[in-house]
């Protein structure tokens, strides 16, 4: 056994295997598995079925035994009625496609059902083509293609117009041959088939050409399918080389035809049809006899009878047969034997009118060769008459065939210029849709470059101001040394001015302050209530020589929670720069209210005096005397802890002018949000 059987016969074993061992699956799954197992079936064995018709039959009725679905088992018998054709046993076949037939009409349409009705109606065209009913096939071949425009399975739609090509080609009306073949052409390039189905066509176009003899045309399209020759079956191969020798034999290039026809001979020894072979020795012999070699044409004419079986009774075969035989006798100057073969009757409504006209031929040679010219003469005038009306027909086939083929042309042409503008128009929208695409790559290009940009740019801001709140604490640190040293000098010194009445409280006051505004500037969030009591404690300090000088106003919450935190000197600084630089000395209704309130989820803290403004010039001029360090300080910590924050801090300087007719003196106010994180 070969290797390719052995693997074969390995793939369907682990088919079957897979199949029985998946019973125990649910129901639902079934149905796949078994078409699966189907599928795998018809793809392995496509091949095999008409180089071992009979091996197939046996696999698919094993495997038909094992399925439950109905569809699955009329899928394997539908190939089963085509391996009985390749057999030849055609009762069987015709049988087989029947259940076929009658099994799809009973079900709901469905496109299963559908293809499988349309591929049994394309064998059942071919079947009866076989048997001559040209006529019953076409009309069947008909329903097939019906069918198929109901179902979107159409891949069997090529080979459907190129059975109705060849029933009209046999029938003699070429024009419909053409038509179709040209079709089937359309319809493969249309699904994606071409190259499984070009050679056939082409195959099939050039014998049509060869009938209109039309030997040009015929020529191009034999190349065209000699260049996809390794894409063709055995059955396919076989006509294209019976038919490249009828085209050698018409244009009387014997020697070629007979090449062509050996190769055709050697494609039929794996046939399991008599037939074909038969056909084909029945060429070769009427070439041996063209070519004078009389004992050749005997051995292949006598082969291609007993081949042609029961089909050489049937009046087409048996009159072209007698008329090789009557030009062999002819070749051999038997004349009686000649005119006997020559002189049968037969029914000519079943005879292709090619072979009457061949037949008067021969009868006006016979006759001729007895010296009867009179008999001779009548023969060749009836010869002439079969040949003229011949090619009458010929021409009107071939205008008709051209007529066909324009009208198909230009329809195509007008679907091509259709294309073209679909096409132009689908080019112009893939413009626009690339020059949105880029625009909007562009788009998004910028926009990533921008907030690139932009987040660089806040790190870049953040690590400055870490370096200045760095270079501030490290200012602090430097700083603290010389307080501690007052402080430690303020307190070797305390007990002595215990002595002096009048020295005591400030000195404790100075430190206290001291100590408080140090502790203070280490820290970036200190609770309200420890602030509001430092600046209360600094305002004592520094009225004590003229405690009436400034009224101060506390507008304070009955009770101040400890959770309630705001940045460290964030009303001290304010409150000093009032007391420093709000007043004038002479102004002796001088006040400064501070005020805090909550509402909002927020804490609000003004604190306003009644001097003489922020933007005022003489403020200006006492603010001249100022570094500003204190303010400077407080804006870049509130600035940087908002950068921290969802919810932001706000810290606002106004001059009242410009908030109410006639008002004077500054406002500062600044809203803490309750939820605020103080964390660097």
């Amino acid at each position: 056994m070969e290797r390719k059987d052995v693997l074969k016969l390995y793939l369907v074993g682990l088919v079957i295997f897979w199949g029985l061992g998946s019973c125990s699956y649910k129901q639902s799954g079934e149905f796949d598995r078994e078409m699966l197992m189907t599928d795998s079936l018809l793809a392995l064995y496509q091949d095999s079925m008409t180089e071992s018709p009979q091996r197939v039959i046996e696999v698919f009725s094993e495997n038909r035994s094992l399925l439950k679905d109905s569809l699955c088992i009329c899928m394997l018998l539908s190939h089963e009625s085509k391996c009985y054709y390749y057999q030849n046993r055609m009762e069987d076949a015709l049988r087989t496609n029947e259940e076929v037939i009658r099994f799809c009409r009973e079900k709901q349409p469905s496109d299963s059902y559908l293809s499988l009705l349309a591929e049994a109606y394309n064998n059942r065209g071919v079947y009866w083509q076989e048997q001559s009913e040209r006529d019953s096939a076409i009309t069947v071949l008909k329903s097939a293609v019906e069918i198929l425009h109901m179902t979107k399975k159409r891949s069997v739609l090529p080979s459907v117009y190129m059975n109705l090509a060849d029933s009209y080609l046999q029938n003699g009306d070429y024009s419909w041959c053409g038509f179709y073949y040209r079709k089937a052409l359309f319809v493969a390039d249309s699904l994606g088939t071409g190259a499984r189905d070009h050679f056939a066509i082409y195959s099939g176009l050039a014998k049509l050409y060869v009938e209109l003899e039309n030997f040009p045309e015929a020529d191009e399209y034999f190349t065209k399918a000699e260049q996809m020759d390794s894409l063709c079956t055995p059955y396919e191969r076989y006509f294209f080389s019976n038919t490249r020798g009828n085209y050698y034999y018409n244009t009387k290039e014997y020697g070629k035809a007979l090449d062509w026809f050996r190769k055709a001979d050697r494609v039929t020894n794996a046939f399991p049809q008599p037939l074909y072979k038969a056909i084909v020795r029945g060429n070769m012999g009427e070439i041996f006899i063209l070519d004078k070699q009389p004992d050749s044409a005997h051995i292949y004419l006598d082969d291609a009878r007993r081949l042609f079986g029961k089909a050489y009774e049937h009046p087409s075969f048996r009159y072209y047969m007698d008329g090789l035989y009557g030009s062999l006798a002819l070749l051999e100057n038997d004349l009686p034997q000649a005119e006997q073969l020559l002189s049968r009757t037969y029914d000519l409504k079943l005879v292709n009118p090619l072979y009457i006209y061949y037949n008067n031929r021969r009868m006006q040679e016979l006759y001729d060769k007895k010296k009867d010219y009179r008999r001779a003469y009548e023969f060749k005038t009836k010869a002439d008459m079969f040949n003229d009306s011949l090619r009458n027909v010929k021409v009107r086939n071939s205008l008709a065939e051209i007529d066909f083929r324009y009208r198909q042309d230009t329809t195509l042409l007008k679907k091509d210029i259709q294309l073209m503008g679909v096409r132009n128009e689908v080019g112009r929208w893939k413009i626009v849709a690339l020059c949105c695409g880029l625009l909007l790559l562009l788009f998004l290009s910028a926009s990533f470059c921008w907030i690139l940009y932009k987040r660089r740019k806040e790190e870049k801001q953040y690590w400055m101001q870490m370096a200045t709140v760095n270079r501030l604490r490290m200012a602090v640190v430097r700083n603290r040394i010389s307080p501690h040293f007052i402080f430690n000098a303020l307190n070797i010194i305390l007990p002595t001015f215990r002595q002096y009445e009048g020295l005591d409280k400030p000195i404790r006051l100075l430190i206290k302050v001291l100590r408080g505004n140090l502790i203070f500037s280490e820290q970036i969030a200190v609770p309200l209530k420890d602030e509001i009591q430092l600046v209360q404690e600094y305002l004592q300090l520094r009225m004590l020589g003229d405690p009436g000088r400034i009224r101060i106003i506390w507008d304070l919450p009955s009770e101040i929670p400890e959770t309630w935190l705001i940045p460290s000197m964030s009303v001290q600084i304010p409150v000093e720069n009032a007391v420093k630089y709000a007043f004038d000395p002479e102004d002796a209704d001088a006040c400064i209210r501070i005020q805090v309130t909550e509402k909002q989820q927020c804490l609000y803290i003004e604190i306003e005096d009644n001097g003489i403004g922020f933007s005022n010039d003489g403020h200006l001029q006492k603010e001249e005397q100022s570094t500003g360090y204190g303010l400077k300080i407080l804006n870049q910590t509130i600035d940087i802890l908002n950068r921290r924050n969802k919810n932001k801090m706000n810290f606002i300087i106004q001059d009242r002018c410009r908030l109410e007719p006639g008002g004077h003196g500054t406002l500062v106010s600044f809203v803490v949000p309750f939820d605020y994180t103080f964390e660097l």
